[in-house]
């Protein structure tokens, strides 16, 4: 909606790729993925309620867990039991600027956070008790795409920094239109880490196209279709950054190429998938005001634009 302020509406296609890999922080560094390394480092941790010694001023009245109780008991008897504040997880690695990250616990939320405007952040998960835990990660760029998830087992021990470093989050990435003549473009766009280079792998093709991340992270390539086969196809995306830095893949988006004058559209149904919902109304968005779109179907009544009236025809048909 160029004309009234309103912007392209990314699709939400939820989907989670978990990557699970083992963990344990016996070594000073562990290698875990391409892009992940997870640290241990050993500290001195002062006197704290919970260490099971009476010392640093404790008295039966302010640790029984170490003191024992006042009544009678002997020290380090039975209690509450106590965390180390020692104990704690440091997360880091690139995102997107500004993106909304979800850091997961053993499938529980542990914490929601934004990247810095750079696209790097950081996050400790502190006071945490020692064992091994599955952590995962993933990212909401600032267009409401979310990324794939990526995950580790990791081994925490009592009384040490664990640190993941070198996370490196995969692109996001969206496509329109969905169903094309051969020979016009996809548009095929997302958001990585800023001065990144994005590979764009077409299957069933096997073309590899690159492009480059702006300095808010958004990467876009118009595809021509001219090579591709009258069929459906899918695209995804990774990125690499610096020396040898690579995030793992992004979703994987499809999309259908059909002869000249051979497009079939299905009424308000835009994306084919036998139903009319926001995924459809994104696509309408998209293509808002434009006279003669190249996805003919967004032009639900073939008027020559994209306007009110296939607004309200898809209205009329919404969610059925």
């Amino acid at each position: 909606m160029h004309g009234i302020g309103f912007r392209k509406i990314t699709v939400f296609l939820f989907g989670i790729i978990l990557m699970l890999f083992p963990v344990f922080v016996f070594a000073q560094e562990v290698d875990i993925t391409v892009s992940a390394v997870v640290q241990s480092s050993t500290t001195t941790p002062s006197p704290y309620c919970g260490d099971t010694s009476c010392n640093g001023g404790e008295t039966c009245a302010t640790c029984p867990v170490d003191c024992g109780n006042c009544g009678g008991g002997g020290g380090g008897g039975g209690g509450t039991s106590y965390v180390s504040p020692e104990t704690k997880v440091i997360f880091k690695g690139r995102a997107y600027p500004q993106a909304v990250l979800t850091l997961m616990k053993n499938g529980a939320i542990a914490a929601t956070f934004r990247a810095e405007n750079s696209g790097l952040f950081e996050r400790t998960i502190q006071s945490i008790a020692a064992g091994n835990y599955n952590f995962s990660i993933f990212a909401e760029d600032t267009d409401g795409r979310r990324s794939v998830t990526i995950g580790f087992s990791v081994g925490v021990l009592a009384d040490r920094t664990t640190t993941v470093s070198g996370i490196f989050l995969a692109p996001t990435i969206d496509l329109g239109p969905t169903q094309v003549e051969k020979g016009n473009p996809v548009d095929i766009y997302g958001q990585s880490f800023p001065a990144s280079q994005v590979s764009i792998f077409v299957a069933s093709n096997e073309i590899v196209k690159n492009a480059s991340t702006s300095a808010n992270g958004k990467w876009s390539y118009k595809l021509d279709t001219t090579p591709l086969e009258e069929s459906g196809h899918e695209a995804r995306a990774k990125a690499a950054f610096g020396a040898g830095e690579q995030s793992s893949f992004s979703q994987t988006m499809s999309f259908l190429v059909v002869k000249k004058g051979a497009m079939v559209c299905k009424g308000a149904d835009l994306n084919f998938d036998g139903k009319v919902n926001l995924v459809d109304f994104s696509i309408l968005l998209y293509y808002w005001h434009q006279k003669k779109p190249a996805n003919i179907c967004a032009d639900i009544n073939h008027d020559g634009i994209v306007d009110l009236i296939d607004f309200s025809i898809m209205m009329y048909y919404w969610t059925k």
